[in-house]
């Protein structure tokens, strides 16, 4: 899984983690408001460059249109397409 709840000391606080499951590189999204939005992270990360693909039936998240086609690209090879 490419995103996670890194909460934070005080109770409602926290970072949802998205980590590109391609280069590793990282991205953060702070909430405050008892609880993580992952609908608006999403957003979020949308509108930094990143993109989400479905391979084999399981979510993906990338930092970018490159790192996904990448990762593609590996996993057909893998799988011997």
């Amino acid at each position: 899984m490419s995103k996670y709840t890194d909460w934070g000391m005080i109770h409602g606080e926290g970072e949802i983690v998205c980590e590109c499951d391609n280069c590793g590189n990282e991205e953060r999204i702070e909430f405050d408001e008892g609880y993580p939005d992952y609908k608006e992270a999403q957003k979020e990360l949308r509108s930094m460059g990143w993109v989400s693909r479905k391979i084999d039936g399981e979510w993906n998240d990338f930092c970018c249109p490159d790192c996904a086609n990448e990762y593609y690209q590996k996993h057909r090879k893998q799988r011997g397409y």
